[in-house]
């Protein structure tokens, strides 16, 4: 006798079969006794068989594809047009943009407008021109991590429209519409 159990865990198969052994009764041989064994045995292997068949990969959901973000090859591009000097930081301007909750094209574009991608940055690793003069940051990393977060966080930027934000950067009266006018360029 057997008992067949069929658990799906988590995605999972797990097929449990127990065979209860059959010992001879008085009266059977000792030949009865290993025919009857043996067609235990393959019915067990039979009904393993057809649990392990009936769930097969092709029946468990396909796992997606991991597709590639098409916004790095925008960027990369958008990078290349403008003769950005290498490393581009693509990954990194999406990370922070991406934790923060802003518009990726923003902070590439505040670069390219406010010191032509870093060739004309007169502070270390601030290519934003963030507090012109005065702020350097320890890495480009560090830079877009701190500037993405006072863009989403702080109080005299938190709330506002993206012009908003973008005239209390710069309080240039063009200066919003340059920004934006940049940010389209890379779609």
């Amino acid at each position: 006798m057997y008992r067949f159990i069929k658990v799906i865990d988590g995605g999972r198969l797990v097929v449990i079969i127990r065979i209860k052994p059959v010992w001879p009764t008085c009266g059977r041989t000792h030949l009865a006794f290993w025919a009857h064994a043996g067609w235990t045995r393959m019915l067990a292997a039979a009904a393993m068989g057809m649990a392990m068949s009936a769930s097969t990969v092709t029946d468990l959901p396909a796992q997606p594809t991991p597709q590639p973000d098409p916004r790095i090859g925008r960027l990369e591009k958008f990078f290349e047009i403008y003769r950005c000097p290498a490393p581009h930081y693509t990954p990194q301007y999406l990370r922070a943009a991406d934790r923060y909750g802003l518009d990726y094209r923003l902070l590439p574009a505040v670069s390219i407008r406010e010191t032509s991608c870093g060739k004309n940055a007169s502070q270390r690793n601030n290519p934003w021109g963030y507090h012109p003069g005065r702020q350097d940051f320890p890495s480009i990393e560090e830079g877009l991590e701190v500037l993405a977060q006072r863009l989403a966080e702080n109080s005299l930027y938190k709330g506002k429209t993206l012009p908003d934000k973008l005239f209390t950067y710069n309080p240039v009266p063009t200066y919003p519409d340059e920004v934006t006018w940049i940010m389209r360029q890379i779609e």
